[in-house]
């Protein structure tokens, strides 16, 4: 599978010179990079900064959690059938709502192999605590407030813009709205490139690095790379994924995601049943179902994805295992 890198963080917290970090990284690393960059505007001024190094596209003129999400999937797609890249880095506008950017881009494993290796968050020291110290009126915060949350891995970056013990300030807000992120505080992004943008072996989630760095910053991530299925946990966001093998009966496929935990918040995928011809394409939010049947152009896969806070994945595997394994029911003549 083609891991997928989101980049998530305010405007002018320093983005694109994380980006620069990780496509150096990649680079140094012999892997092949590529690009999915998203501007409000109509020109993409941070791709500048970039082009040459790495193939890209370009989504402008609307934010991925909003005008332009719908066309996310399909442009992670033309980047892989294209470039045939190692990784993708997505790298969305700092308006951009990141649970919405995590369903946006899991949308992608509906039509090719790829999966959401991580969400780096990247703050601005001085305006995250101007902003929550109330210094600096904002409708933002919240937004801000939400990236932190999302994220797998924070940077708390432009610290040489804080005064003497503001830092510490700083690190305690953080750590109060995300307690589970490996997350460092350093200056124009700096960090472990390999801490934060490495993508090798099955279990993406976890971070190789010696004790005394990652300390207590960094819980245990649950990982199963069975065949047929995959999931990662961020320990409070959870998003998993299940490719069925067959066909599945359809009042209890319903039965099963209309009982689905509270904690999960959002699902969607395409469906074979075992009483109808050709796939369908079902939606889940806010407690309701919706299935609708589609025709695709092209082939794409059969499968569920699945996001929330701290349920269990493996619980939710094992239900839809012995989903897969129920018989059509018998019809009496």
């Amino acid at each position: 599978m083609i891991p997928i890198v989101v980049l998530s963080g305010f405007l002018g917290s320093g983005k694109t010179t994380l980006l620069q970090h990780a496509l150096a990284y990649y680079k140094e690393q012999g892997l092949k990079p590529a690009i999915l960059m998203n501007e409000l505007g109509d020109v993409n001024l941070d791709g500048s900064l970039v082009n040459g190094q790495a193939p890209m596209k370009e989504m402008l003129s609307g934010c991925i959690c909003c005008t332009i999400r719908r066309d996310l999937g399909i442009e992670l797609m033309n980047l892989a059938g294209e470039y045939k890249p190692d990784v993708i880095i997505v790298e969305c506008t700092g308006v951009a709502n990141p649970m919405e950017i995590v369903d946006a881009v899991t949308d992608a494993s509906l039509y090719s192999s790829m999966i959401l290796q991580s969400v780096i968050t990247v703050i601005d020291a001085r305006q995250f605590l101007d902003f929550v110290s109330g210094h600096v009126k904002s409708k933002s915060l919240r937004l801000m407030q939400d990236q932190l949350r999302c994220a797998s891995k924070l940077i708390i970056n432009k610290t040489d813009l804080l005064a003497a013990g503001e830092l510490q300030k700083v690190q305690t807000f953080v750590k109060e709205l995300n307690p589970y992120a490996l997350t460092v505080s350093t200056q124009r992004g700096d960090v472990d490139r390999a801490a934060f943008f490495s993508i090798q072996g099955e279990d993406r989630m976890d971070v190789s690095l010696p004790k005394e760095t990652v300390a207590d910053t960094v819980q245990e991530h649950h990982h199963d790379h069975g065949h047929g299925e995959s999931y990662h946990s961020y320990d409070h966001v959870v998003v998993h994924t299940h490719f069925f093998g067959q066909p599945v009966p359809r009042a209890r496929f319903e039965q099963l995601f209309r009982s689905l935990p509270a904690e999960i918040y959002r699902a969607k995928g395409i469906v074979r049943f075992l009483e109808q011809e050709g796939q369908m394409m079902f939606q889940f939010a806010y407690r309701e179902l919706e299935i609708i049947p589609i025709r695709p152009q092209k082939s794409v896969n059969d499968v569920a994805v699945l996001m929330g806070e701290n349920f269990a994945a493996s619980e939710i595997e094992a239900r839809l295992k012995t989903l897969e394994s129920a018989r059509k029911p018998l019809t009496r003549s």
